[in-house]
């Protein structure tokens, strides 16, 4: 029984000390608004502290050095009352140590809501993903740089709202209008080949849908920018002239950016069709760009959007606010230094 007590002492006194600290750590924690734990697997780290204990309060103990000594009633006396339960104290403090170094990995902080009015402008974003959007004339392939096109476009145009419809033999809305550009960014740079049937390129119907999201859209200037070959074949509803006129009616006006090189192949055709999209811009009242020429593109369109009416939109937003990581990380150090004073006394191992 006594040996088992003293296996179990040391535990006990990582309790004893440490469930006020993890107290004190909860009721302050507790006060901050909008708390978050930015690596929460960082807690798997608590098992360094549980190894740390079970070398230090067991297996060391077990095979530790002997010390020959023909006096051993001098160290006996030595060794009384609460002395000898508190040779372990500096290893406790060693494992609430790694403790609380285990929460300050996982990243507490604090956020905060900000309201801010913007001047925003609701644009669709109508992308291809047909078949011969796989072709490499462009960097990669056409869907890649088309992807990055959008990405940095996103990335740019934090302030307006941006919906995004894909289109192939079909057309389908892959995010509604939002504000939230990382989630957009992130959905654009997941599109691939086959996300909806790919064998077809119905530009109109593309462009349709995304015409339908913008009716109900209550901004003042409303803007389609179509990313494609602009080598239309399908027609399911509504064929690229008469989508055009919808848009014009609409007052809605079609930036088409081409995705592929305007040059000719082997056979004297070519693989990309930038009439129609010229065309489509033409009619629309909006301008034709190339995917190759990304700072013409950026520039021409921050022009465009300069000249459009704004809609006043209040936007909130979470920003970070209070790092809580160093609270852990000082009590970390105060423990490891008490840890050191006190294995520099009585408390010391022998030998």
């Amino acid at each position: 029984m006594k040996r088992l007590l003293r296996m179990l002492w040391p535990w006990a006194l990582v309790l004893l000390f440490g469930i006020p600290l993890a107290a004190i750590a909860y009721v302050q924690l507790d006060k901050q608004p909008d708390l978050v734990w930015r690596y929460p697997r960082a807690a798997v780290l608590a098992g360094a502290a549980l190894l740390t204990g079970l070398v230090g309060f067991g297996l060391r103990r077990q095979r530790a050095a002997g010390l020959g000594f023909s006096m051993t009633h001098r160290v006996t006396q030595s060794w009384r009352g609460l002395e000898v339960w508190a040779a372990d104290l500096p290893t406790v403090l060693r494992v609430l140590a790694l403790l609380a170094l285990t929460a300050a990995a996982a990243r507490p902080q604090t956020y905060r809501t900000i309201t801010r009015e913007v001047d925003s402008v609701d644009i669709l974003l109508v992308f291809d993903l047909s078949k011969s959007m796989e072709e490499s004339d462009l960097p990669r392939d056409r869907l890649d740089a088309a992807q990055r096109v959008v990405r940095n476009f996103v990335r740019g145009n934090k302030n307006d709202r941006i919906g995004l419809v894909v289109f192939a033999q079909r057309a389908m809305l892959q995010c509604p209008l939002t504000h939230d550009s990382a989630v957009l960014e992130q959905i654009v740079a997941d599109l691939a080949i086959g996300d909806v049937a790919e064998n077809g390129t119905a530009i109109g119907d593309g462009l349709a849908l995304a015409l339908a999201q913008l009716r109900r859209s209550d901004a003042k200037s409303r803007v389609v920018i179509l990313l494609s070959d602009g080598d239309s074949n399908t027609v399911t509803a509504f064929g690229d002239a008469e989508a055009a006129a919808t848009a014009r009616e609409m007052g809605v006006k079609v930036y088409t950016v081409l995705v592929g090189a305007e040059s000719t192949d082997l056979f004297g055709g070519m693989s990309v069709n930038p009439e129609n999209l010229r065309s489509i811009a033409r009619v629309t009242g909006g301008q034709f760009f190339r995917a190759d020429d990304e700072a013409s593109f950026r520039a021409g369109f921050a022009r465009v959007r300069a000249s459009l009416d704004k809609t006043k939109r209040k936007l909130q937003e979470r920003v970070p606010d209070r790092e809580l990581f160093l609270w852990f990380v000082a009590l970390a150090l105060a423990l490891l230094t008490l840890e050191t004073v006190l294995a520099s006394t009585r408390l010391r191992r022998l030998p």
